[in-house]
């Protein structure tokens, strides 16, 4: 195989590639760039059962020909001059690149038994921004489930109906909802699926930081998203997400706090915690939330007015869950719910800032005993 391809070009088609590579097991006989030289274009992926990503660009192809190379192409290529870079492969695998006097070379592997990438098709097609689609990922991701007790709980669900989008994230612990005036093209629409959590943060690495607009298919078992001359795919989760409106408690207590001055305290808390991870305990009397925490290093009292509208009450928590879920809420002050008999704290905007366009709501639980 032999080619040149304006360098900018090619850096621009393989950066996006390598990250889908970058994000597989190092073992992986799949892992690597597959890149296949003919008729004046040059094709670009990465493919395995759950995600996908394909691109074609203008090249001079001399000689076609097909080779998979390493991520490791990637800052070859970017630290090269500007110009013509030419790739040549032999029979052995071996890659040489050239531009100006800058001269690589790599072992790529055989392309022979690297899979096809199918072109799936959805039967749903929409647009919407990806300043939405960035925003509302980026406020729930943090409560997708990290482990594999429910393989479903690694994925969002995403539903779209009645001119509406909502998100919803839960790891067992915490729940994280958003709910926006949709973006999408098609006010009728109505779909759900839920979309990979690995997914949703590559697709997010790859998409670049502009406010146009993103298209996507929606498949029987596939998400498609097409942008900047890429083709994405990943396979969704299969299963029923819970309910997450059965998990919200009844309240005993109702406050309204500055947002900033809690995350703050709980900051300050977090230091006598850094390495024992112990956790904070939330005392709410009095319009008054005191917040403390004691450990074989120190002890820590943090006293913030509120207003209270309900019990006393009083509850421990990781204080790192609350300063995530805090961190993601626009306003200024925020709502707090607190449970009867331990039972977690709701966050929400106030009912002065919740508006049709848009909310969310915040579930942590806290950490039993004391």
């Amino acid at each position: 195989m032999r080619f040149t391809v304006n360098k900018y070009d090619f850096e621009k088609a393989i950066v996006p590639v390598s990250i889908i590579a970058q994000s597989k097991a190092a073992e992986s006989t799949l892992n690597g760039i597959y890149i296949e030289a003919s008729d004046g274009k040059l094709t670009l992926y990465c493919y395995d059962i759950e995600k996908g990503i394909k691109t074609v660009i203008d090249a001079t192809v001399y000689e076609p020909g097909k080779i998979v190379a390493d991520s490791q192409l990637v800052p070859i290529v970017h630290s090269m001059p500007d110009g013509e870079i030419e790739l040549v492969s032999d029979q052995n695998n071996a890659i040489k690149l050239s531009c100006g006097e800058a001269n690589f070379q790599i072992l790529g592997k055989s392309a022979e038994n690297y899979p096809e990438m199918p072109e799936i098709k959805g039967h749903t097609s929409f647009t919407m921004t990806r300043k939405q689609f960035k925003n509302i990922i980026n406020k729930t991701s943090f409560c997708i489930c990290k482990d594999d007790t429910n393989p479903i709980l690694k994925g969002s669900l995403f539903e779209i109906k009645n001119n509406t989008i909502s998100v919803c994230a839960i790891d067992g612990i915490r729940i994280a909802v958003r709910t926006e005036k949709s973006s999408v093209d098609n006010p009728d629409l109505n779909i759900s699926f839920i979309l990979p959590g690995r997914a949703q943060q590559n697709i997010l690495r790859i998409m670049e930081d502009n406010d146009s607009e993103l298209h996507l298919e929606l498949g029987n078992k596939h998400l498609i998203v097409i942008m900047d001359n890429l083709y994405i795919m990943s396979r969704l989760l299969e299963g029923e997400f819970p309910r997450y409106e059965r998990f919200i408690p009844e309240y005993i207590l109702k406050t309204v706090v500055d947002r900033d001055a809690l995350i703050n305290s709980l900051e300050r808390v977090a230091i006598i915690n850094e390495k024992l991870h112990n956790n904070a305990k939330l005392h709410f009397e009095n319009d008054t939330l005191k917040i403390s925490c004691e450990t074989e290093v120190g002890k820590v009292n943090d006293l913030i007015p509120v207003h209270m509208d309900g019990e006393a009450a009083e509850v421990l928590f990781k204080q790192t869950f609350l300063i995530e879920a805090l961190k993601n809420c626009e306003n200024e002050k925020v709502l707090l719910r607190v449970a009867e008999n331990g039972r977690g704290m709701v966050i929400k905007a106030t009912e002065e800032d919740e508006n049709e366009e848009s909310g969310y709501l915040y579930l942590v639980m806290p950490v039993r005993g004391r």
